[in-house]
């Protein structure tokens, strides 16, 4: 990636962002908006049903509409050393946060006693995060230097594979 060609760096990082947010804008559900198709209304934030069902997709597509874009103009304006950087410790913490909660998860299935902090997904996202500014600190610069260009494509896919299978009870029922 070139620091020169912002629009490359703008692309790249929202169609990246956008694929996690909207993952974790799923996962957490942090719609801006909800909608009530039965009695046609919208209201903002999160909401429960009313009347029917609720929509909480178009919400969920705002909130990664808006948080990708956020961050793929702050992408353009960094050094790109930085932004290396960065992609390093995101890395880091996707992979760090998806070890720990499959950690915790196996852990509370098999454990004796009720352990109900390992079911967090916080503690999990929290534990994770300060890892990977640890590594991401501790880490040579030679491995922020170079990004493998396939991250563009590997990113998203895993994003929406780890999507897939969380929401995989609502097709199999």
């Amino acid at each position: 990636m070139m620091s020169s060609d912002k629009a490359a760096v703008f692309t790249i990082t929202f169609g990246v962002a956008c694929a996690v947010l909207y993952v974790i804008c799923t996962e957490v559900n942090l719609p801006l908006l909800t909608y009530h198709p039965v009695i046609g209304e919208l209201d903002p934030l999160w909401t429960p049903e009313k009347r029917g069902p609720v929509m909480y997709w178009y919400g969920w597509m705002l909130t990664s509409l808006i948080g990708a874009s956020a961050l793929a103009f702050a992408a353009t304006a960094v050094p790109e050393r930085w932004l290396q950087r960065a992609i390093l410790v995101g890395a880091f913490a996707a992979v760090s946060y998806l070890i720990l909660y499959t950690l915790a998860l196996f852990v509370y299935d098999r454990a004796s006693i009720e352990l109900a902090l390992l079911q967090s997904r916080w503690l999990s996202a929290v534990i994770a995060v300060a890892a990977a500014a640890l590594l991401g600190c501790l880490a040579p610069a030679g491995w922020s230097e170079r990004l493998w260009p396939g991250w563009v494509w590997v990113v998203p896919v895993g994003a929406l594979a780890v999507l897939g299978y969380y929401l995989s009870p609502y097709f199999t029922h």
